[in-house]
């Protein structure tokens, strides 16, 4: 069995290698995954704050008169990671793991670096190893549900989210993702029941959207446009700058023939998400729905050319 000091060295060039790697994919083509329908947690959407920028200061400080602190590089490291900078949040923890070995949390935070940069292959093998430290840790054992999801290893997301759900009977997250594996797998019972259990958890004056946009999705991918409404309009409120809440809502509404509000709603989405053809070609067919064809064929033009635009990319 190694040593402390040799599982640290090891680690610490293994992330170096690993870092370098993404340093060099990032000039080239991401590698493919299944887009993620949401991200993992708050926590991941690399958004800045006052408070952030003031931690970011702070530890800056603190590194300079203590440049080797392990504890001061893995508090820098996950600031980095919230702030949105993957590359330099890697290069942190390369530089903290040569002098501590990280904890579970620590290599969760690593791998989420990799899933900004849309790397899911490092992620999961940095949460596997994270799984492994600590094997009751439902963030990592929900994070590395995700990350199987993205690959279409729905199976092995399933037991991930089960195993959390034994952990944390009502950790909404995981009820949640389980019923989109479920939807996945072609179990739309099953998926419908656990999405509906979400939405009983989650709250509807929140901040989170999601419980009520992913059922409200389920149910317009259904054929129950009607009841998917009302779950949409939560979903707009609480967050009503999420464009495809907003398709969505639009696709039920012309579904139940109300054709102004659907307008409306994509319309919306469309400006939210101006580079998004889906949106555009959902106008186009609400426009010529409401007659108004001139109008929808500029739309269906504009999804066709960014279409093949994307499609080059």
């Amino acid at each position: 069995m190694k040593s402390n000091a040799a599982t640290i060295i090891l680690l610490a060039s293994s992330l170096a290698i690993s870092s370098r790697c993404v340093w060099a994919q990032s000039t080239g083509a991401a590698k493919h995954s299944k887009p993620l329908t949401y991200p993992y947690s708050s926590e991941e959407a690399g958004t800045l704050s006052a408070a952030l920028a003031r931690k970011d200061l702070d530890l800056r400080a603190a590194l300079t008169a203590a440049p080797e602190s392990a504890e001061l590089l893995y508090a820098y490291a996950l600031v980095l990671r919230q702030e949105g900078k993957a590359h330099d949040s890697l290069a942190a923890y390369t530089r903290a793991a040569s002098l501590r070995k990280p904890t579970a949390q620590e290599l969760r935070s690593v791998a989420l670096d990799y899933v900004m940069l849309n790397d899911y292959d490092d992620a999961i093998h940095w949460l596997e190893m994270a799984a492994q430290i600590d094997p009751q840790d439902a963030e990592v054992l929900y994070s590395l549900g995700r990350c199987y999801y993205s690959k279409d290893r729905y199976q092995d997301a399933r037991k991930l989210y089960e195993q959390v759900l034994a952990i944390q009977p009502r950790n909404l997250k995981a009820e949640e993702n389980l019923g989109l594996v479920y939807d996945a797998t072609n179990e739309p019972d099953k998926a419908e029941e656990a999405l509906r259990k979400a939405t009983s958890w989650a709250d509807a004056g929140g901040t989170d959207e999601w419980p009520f946009l992913d059922l409200g999705g389920f149910l317009l991918d259904h054929n129950h446009a009607a009841e998917a409404i009302n779950e949409l309009r939560i979903a707009v409120r609480i967050k009503p700058r999420r464009a495809e809440s907003h398709e969505k809502l639009g696709r039920a509404l012309l579904a139940t023939h109300d054709t102004s509000g659907g307008i409306e709603e994509l319309r919306e989405a469309s400006h939210l998400e101006p580079e998004n053809p889906r949106t555009h070609y959902e106008l186009g067919r609400a426009l010529r729905q409401a007659g108004q064809i001139d109008k929808a064929q500029e739309e269906f033009k504009l999804s066709q050319k960014l279409y093949a635009a994307h499609s080059q990319e």
